[in-house]
């Protein structure tokens, strides 16, 4: 499990930073947060596959973190893709897409789900590919989980921006415990798939003797799955910090350092301190500060050492940093 850094500048792309986009590398899929500007050369420079699962999540219609969405599904179509693709973001991101599909012929020859989240009725909307405007289902929603299956679920919030928008969460579910292989064999278990299923958990019968396998050390106790939660843009916000709860890495934007805290509050952006401090009160492990607005290209630093006063294990965001998250 990785988290990449492919843009970490604000509403302008500089020499060293593109435009927002974060990926998360999981199993055999990605997940990115925000899409934008030349998100492609992201992907490439990243060493990232055009061809795996993917879910991509918009946090709002500012064209800093969405105008680099389109682009991709063009080159999607162009390199015969061929994995899932979803979608979620706000109302009216079927709608961004479709014009594209009218006006541009962008085409879904993949298997594509668009789901826009309605917030105020609590209800995901889906459309299935780009071939019609009407809406395929509707999805009640429960707990603001909007993708869940065994392994992890997706969560949002609606957050403090000057625009719709959404902040996430991706949350593990509960690993199975360390399996011990010498244990098994000391038991008498030979390297099978049975030790598959004591790697679950499950409680087998081999040689006419019931194995538990987390009785008999053969398996430690379930460990605690990991947690990523993503700002978008936003200003300080108690439904982010109540969604982001005991994170291991808390992706946060600060734009401004807090000399210019009167700026960050007129914009509904953060500075660097506000993302600290929404670090210390989610109790989140690491704090990552992206969206750094284009007037720091050679002092970004400052922004780094305000947030360290508060919250020490904090990481200034750049291009292509990645974290692995073991």
């Amino acid at each position: 499990m990785e988290l990449i850094i492919l843009g970490s500048s604000a509403a302008i792309p500089v020499q060293e930073r593109n435009l927002p986009a974060i990926a998360l590398k999981y199993k055999n899929e990605l997940i990115i947060f925000d899409c934008g500007e030349d998100i492609q050369r992201g992907i490439i420079n990243a060493g990232l596959k055009f061809n795996k699962p993917l879910k991509i999540l918009i946090s709002h219609f500012h064209g800093d973190h969405i105008i680099g969405l389109p682009g991709l599904l063009f080159r999607f179509g162009l390199i015969d893709r061929n994995a899932p693709l979803s979608i979620f973001g706000p109302p009216n991101l079927f709608l961004y897409l479709f014009l594209h599909k009218k006006i541009l012929g962008l085409k879904a020859t993949y298997p594509l789900r668009i789901f826009e989240i309605h917030h105020t009725n609590n209800k995901l909307i889906m459309f299935d590919g780009l071939d019609s405007d009407q809406a395929q289902s509707e999805i009640r929603l429960r707990n603001n989980i909007i993708f869940e299956d065994d392994k992890y679920q997706l969560k949002y919030t609606l957050v403090n921006h000057s625009v719709l928008t959404y902040g996430y969460s991706f949350i593990e579910k509960p690993r199975n415990g360390k399996f011990n292989p010498d244990r098994a064999r000391e038991i008498g278990i030979p390297e099978s798939r049975i030790w598959k299923k004591l790697h679950e958990g499950q409680i087998i019968e081999f040689q006419g003797k019931k194995i538990d396998p987390l009785k008999e050390g053969i398996v430690g106790p379930k460990r605690l799955g990991r947690k990523i939660t993503y700002s978008g843009d936003t200003a300080p916000s108690e439904n982010l910090i109540e969604l982001g709860k005991n994170s291991d890495i808390l992706v946060h934007e600060a734009t401004f350092s807090k000399s210019l805290a009167d700026v960050a509050i007129e914009k509904k952006h953060s500075t660097s301190v506000d993302a600290a401090n929404s670090a210390v009160k989610m109790n989140a492990k690491q704090l990552i500060l992206t969206h750094i607005s284009s007037r720091y290209q050679e002092d970004a630093v400052e922004l780094l050492n305000e947030a360290k006063e508060i919250f020490p294990n904090s990481l200034l965001a750049k291009d292509l940093l990645r974290i692995e998250l073991k």
